[in-house]
């Protein structure tokens, strides 16, 4: 029967929540949106929409029908309106859509009443629009729906009172103005209206509000919900039996049964929560008005107003209790939970403990304290915790209890299963619980890490301590008025004052104004959050010493300053050391200076540190302004770059010798250079080099003089065979680098033994010039020309194409050649045999295999009749 109950309430749900949430269904979203009023924000008319107002016109027209038959003042005034609680719950669910609903079911039930059509619609917008207020206070104030928290029930109760004092303000004035209220008080019809609307809104909003699937499978669908529903079962029974016909007549029996649904709603309140209560009380309602209407019950009497009176007291006592009963356990229920969750999730291990020993309770703190696995039996005693554990705890207890003390928290061990312990401190409370026994809750709270820490912090304290006693620096703290808060024992040494003695005193009480006036604006400056230093002379038993003083401002955790901390060093020996290693720089920048070279000290961040004068004369520009500037500053970008690799090999120990060229529109500049490391005393880390630059150009100029006439043919003026091979390897790298094609040709003169021997060598000596010059205006302005030795030529051709490049150029030259040449006003006839060699930048051929092979085709083009030239295939270089 329960299952069958259940399943039909969740059927009926279901049709709710349908028209409840159907506007968020896809499907409904897809129909035609319809705009019905221009009055209020767009309301939009759809399948979903239409299925509310059918359910709020028909619930809200029936429960009205149900109360105006039973009216109290007039025929318009019931003591119980539960149409107010079905119009505030639609709106609180669907909005202000609901609005033309409730309006059209309040004029319908107005209407068929006396009074004029004006009149109903008057009383059916204030019916209307005192819900909407009410719903609408509801939504702006965050009201829970569950009725879990007090504030929720007093946000509902005034939001009805206001939202009832608009509708029965407004039934009241119609009515008035209808001439319905005869002698009757308007006051006292506002008043009945008023009230009939608040309890209705009590009996019928409450149960509306708090329905939902899932508060009907936990009320009723769970193994408790068969009480739960019996409990309601027997509610509506009741209700049957006393406000019925077939009911019991005897008052004897009616009286006690009306009275036992108090009762029952109660417990159901208390097991079942709001919900489930709340619809009790509402079948209850629906069964007292119905019967009462009918003329059945304990209140139909004769006294119609007494009777009435007496049914909106009872209904109103069963609301009102449930509400109540159901806020206070909601209540006391998240409290009770709020406690379990701290009980269980708290950090310090937590006991309850009577006094014979037993454990009533222990969170998983306490448990991972006490080495208790969670999946053991329950410990009942403090004797039954592992380790011995539940002992030291007892005779803490024990202690604590002599003379109502509480011993030192330090003195609680608690073994750990890995024989190591923890240090707890323990805090004890007594409470009476409800059955009257006195129960002692203990707090464990690991101290461990909190006493190693203090230890930790003690020990550090004292090597301070140590420290600054022992260290041979003055060193004091001050507050803000300059007065000494410490002072360590070397100003007992140094000046013979004992820091005790200094505590309390000010800087001017100790050192007199004089020395106070010199040093105040540094004092000041450090007051102010900004740390300063100074230098100043002191008389000490052991002489004048030179003393550097560095004040820090001492601030709190929020950045105020609070006073200075003062530290003195003794820089006595520092400064002699400056003094010689000033007159050391001295001597070293008078020998440089006369030096003819340039010569500077860069340290490792490059920054040029020492200079001498030939730099200055160098760059144009005082050693003042280049000390501090970056070698790229100073040499510009380009020179830099040239130099950057040989200045980080020095930066990382290494002696460099190497030149470096400068070549501009203007002028040509060659340098030598040498990097020497200074390294540190360690002999590893490099504190700077040194840099020796030496200007070579001269010299530089005369070895490409002598260079360029070594690689020149003194006959013809082109290069010889040393110049061709260097030329060669520069152009064979450049192939090689942009993978372009390039070409060797390899010439000889046809006849000119002949010539040679017939005219001799004077005239052989003009037909060589003759041939290189034609040579060359034959080639292109950017092919290089050698003379090989005696009538061998050698031509690099760049920048081709691809082979057939070299073959056109070859026979160009053939042809060239063919045109007599003029010696000393004798036309002579000779031609050319041209081997070709083609190189396309392959990595594995030598620049002799490409001459080789121009050779080799230079001896197939006369081995096949000369006059003409042979080229050799790239790949066949390749296969040699």
């Amino acid at each position: 029967m329960n299952i069958f109950i259940t399943s039909a309430l969740e059927k009926a749900y279901l049709v709710i929540n349908l028209c409840f949430y159907s506007a968020e269904n896809p499907a409904f979203k897809k129909l035609k949106v319809l705009k019905t009023s221009e009055f209020m924000p767009e309301w939009h008319f759809d399948a979903s929409t239409s299925i509310k107002w059918l359910v709020v016109v028909s619930s809200y027209y029936l429960a009205a029908r149900l109360g105006l038959l039973i009216p109290y003042v007039g025929s318009h005034v019931s003591l119980v309106w539960l149409p107010t609680g079905i119009a505030i719950a639609a709106y609180y669910r669907w909005g202000a859509g609901m609005v033309p609903a409730v309006l059209l079911a309040a004029f319908l039930v107005n209407l068929e009443l006396s009074g004029p059509i004006w009149m109903a619609m008057g009383i059916a917008c204030g019916n209307a629009l005192g819900p909407w207020v009410a719903a609408r206070l509801l939504r702006r104030f965050e009201f829970d729906a569950t009725f879990t928290r007090r504030y929720d029930l007093s946000l509902y109760l005034i939001a009805v009172a206001v939202g009832m004092s608009i509708t029965a303000t407004n039934g009241a004035v119609w009515l008035g103005v209808g001439d319905q209220l005869a002698r009757n008080s308007p006051v006292g019809a506002w008043a009945v209206w008023w009230i009939g609307d608040a309890v209705g809104a009590l009996l019928g909003g409450i149960p509306l509000l708090t329905i939902s699937r899932t508060n009907i499978r936990i009320t009723f669908g769970s193994q408790s919900g068969i009480t739960n529903l019996l409990l309601v079962q027997i509610v509506v029974a009741c209700g049957l039996l006393g406000f019925s016909p077939w009911g019991l007549s005897t008052p004897s029996l009616m009286f006690p049964l009306i009275a036992l649904p108090l009762f029952v709603i109660a417990v159901l309140a208390l097991r079942a929560g709001i919900m489930a209560a709340s619809f009790a009380v509402f079948l209850l309602s629906m069964t007292a008005a119905w019967g009462t209407a009918r003329g059945v019950g304990p209140f139909a009497g004769q006294d119609t107003n007494a009777g009435l009176l007496s049914l909106w007291s009872y209904l109103t006592a069963q609301a009102c209790t449930t509400v109540l009963l159901c806020g206070l356990t909601a209540e006391l229920l998240a409290s009770r939970r709020q406690q379990t969750a701290f009980f269980r999730r708290a950090h310090e291990g937590i006991l309850e403990v009577t006094p014979e020993g037993h454990i009533e309770a222990i969170n998983p703190a306490a448990q991972s304290l006490l080495s208790v696995r969670p999946e053991q039996p329950n410990v009942l005693s403090l004797e039954e915790l592992p380790l011995g554990n539940g002992l030291n705890l007892q005779g803490w207890l024990r202690r604590s209890q002599i003379g109502g003390r509480t011993p030192s928290p330090d003195n609680v061990r608690l073994l750990q299963p890995d024989g190591s312990t923890l240090a707890v401190e323990v805090q004890r409370a007594t409470h009476v619980d409800a059955r009257g026994r006195e129960l002692t809750q203990l707090v464990l709270r690991d101290v461990t890490k909190r006493l190693e820490t203090q230890e930790r912090l003690f020990a550090s304290e004292e090597r301070l301590r140590a420290i600054t006693d022992n260290a041979p620096i003055l060193i004091a703290e001050f507050d803000q008025e300059l007065r000494f808060c410490f002072a360590n024992k070397a100003y007992k040494q140094w000046l013979e004052l004992e820091p005790e003695t200094l505590l309390g005193r000010t800087l001017l009480e100790v050192f007199g104004p004089e020395v106070v006036q010199k040093v105040q604006n540094k004092l000041d400056a450090a007051l102010e959050g900004k740390p300063t230093s100074y230098e100043r002379r002191l008389s000490t038993p052991l002489g004048d010493r030179w003393v550097k003083i560095s004040l820090a401002p001492k601030r709190s955790t929020s950045g105020q300053v609070l006073g200075i901390y003062a530290v003195g060093s003794d820089i006595t020996e520092s400064r002699k050391s400056e003094t010689e290693l000033r007159l050391s720089e001295q001597r070293l920048r008078i020998v440089t200076d006369h030096l003819p070279m340039r010569v500077s000290y860069v340290d490792a961040d490059e920054q040029y540190r020492f200079v001498n004068r030939a730099y200055e004369q160098a760059f144009g520009k005082p050693r003042e302004q280049l000390y501090g500037m970056s070698v790229q500053e100073v040499l510009g970008d380009g020179a830099y770059h040239q130099a950057k690799p040989y200045i980080q090999k020095a930066l990382q120990g290494e002696t460099l010798t190497f030149e470096s060229e400068i070549t501009t529109r203007e002028s040509y500049r060659c340098y030598r250079a040498n990097y020497v490391p200074q390294f540190a005393e360690d002999g590893r880390q490099v504190l700077g080099f040194v840099a020796i630059v030496i200007d070579t150009t001269a010299q530089k100029l005369e070895e490409r003089r002598l260079i360029e006439l070594s690689q020149i043919d003194p006959l013809t003026g082109l290069l010889n065979r040393a110049g061709f091979e260097a030329r060669c390897q520069e152009a064979m790298e450049r192939c090689r680098a942009t993978q372009a094609t390039m070409a060797i040709l390899y010439l000889d003169v046809d006849g000119f033994k002949q010539v040679n021997d017939q005219y001799g060598h004077l005239s052989g000596d003009i037909l060589l010039k003759a041939f290189a010059g034609r040579l060359q205006r034959t080639l292109r302005g950017t092919d290089v020309v050698a003379r090989q030795g005696g009538d061998e030529f050698l031509v690099i051709l760049e920048g081709l194409a691809g082979p057939e490049d070299a073959s056109s150029i070859s026979a160009k030259v053939v042809e060239a050649m063919q045109d007599p040449f003029v010696l000393e006003q004798r036309a002579v006839s000779v031609t050319t045999s041209i081997g070709v060699s083609v190189f396309q930048g392959n990595k594995a051929v030598l620049q002799r295999d490409v001459i080789k092979q121009a050779d080799d085709m230079l001896y197939r083009a006369k081995a096949e009749g000369r006059n003409r030239f042979c080229t050799a295939d790239a790949l066949a270089l390749l296969e040699q």
